[in-house]
């Protein structure tokens, strides 16, 4: 069991997270020997720019695929296309995803989603407890906790659901919402880099570990990706990684989030 703390607002919250280390359109026709990696937008960990795919998730499954000598292929599209494409074989992996007995996946993670109540800076509300009723908006395909919904249900909200996260607490930010479930680190990163007038409630309400997570239909590949994602966490690389996109170590990441977003 590892602690953080998160130091927002001059106020210290302690979160808990286990980290794991034992942690649409048509495609294109692609080799038969090369392995492709949906996602969707998330930055720090993956999106698509004019180089191509960037961000934290990607450098380190890039650099398993050197390691294992494959040839891959990224794809960003919608969260909900990308599940269902890897469940059909149309592609072999969708990146940074929540357990699903329909896929293949771990033990090894090297990234995390909190699910952290959002709300604009105009609000009262310092506790998730204290929403009710009201809209809010959590991502379509995404596989949110039975405790959470039950949550909702219990502070009588209206669920949404909207494209991914950054859609969300735009629509948060601009009113649309009167809160948002979105993770910690990228929707703070998010919510900073756009100027949007919006902050999480902490602690954030859980937190669940994601993987790199195959079709069933290949086993020795996700068996082999995960071995080299387990080295590359062993040998500090992915620490390396969290280093140079936020400031901080995979051990230690929470820590870069020290100032309120204004």
């Amino acid at each position: 069991m590892t602690y953080f703390a998160f130091s927002i607002d001059n106020r210290v919250v302690p979160v808990f997270l286990l980290v794991c280390s034992v942690m649409g359109a048509a495609l294109p026709a692609v080799a038969a020997n090369t392995v492709s990696f949906c996602f969707n937008n998330w930055p720090p960990y993956t999106r698509m720019t004019e180089k191509g795919a960037e961000g934290i998730s990607v450098e380190i499954v890039k650099r398993a695929a050197e390691v294992l000598d494959e040839d891959i292929r990224f794809v960003e599209m919608e969260w909900s296309d990308c599940i269902a494409k890897v469940k059909n074989g149309e592609l072999d992996a969708v990146m940074d995803a929540g357990v699903r007995k329909a896929f293949l996946q771990g033990p090894t993670s090297f990234s995390s989603y909190t699910d952290t109540f959002w709300v604009r800076n105009s609000s009262a509300v310092s506790h998730y407890e204290d929403l009710s009723g009201g809209t809010i908006a959590v991502v379509k395909g995404y596989n949110y906790t039975d405790r959470l919904l039950e949550q909702f249900e219990k502070l009588g909200l209206t669920v949404v659901y909207g494209t991914d996260d950054p859609t969300n607490i735009r629509d948060l930010a601009r009113g649309k919402l009167d809160a948002a479930v979105g993770d910690l680190a990228s929707t703070f990163a998010y919510a900073r880099e756009h100027g949007l007038k919006v902050h999480p409630i902490l602690p954030p309400f859980s937190v669940d570990l994601l993987f790199v997570s195959f079709n069933r239909e290949k086993p020795e590949l996700q068996r082999r990706f995960d071995r080299a994602f387990a080295d590359l966490l062993e040998q500090g690389f992915v620490d390396d990684v969290y280093k140079r996109h936020i400031g901080a170590t995979y051990a230690s990441f929470a820590d870069v989030i020290t100032e309120p977003v204004e």
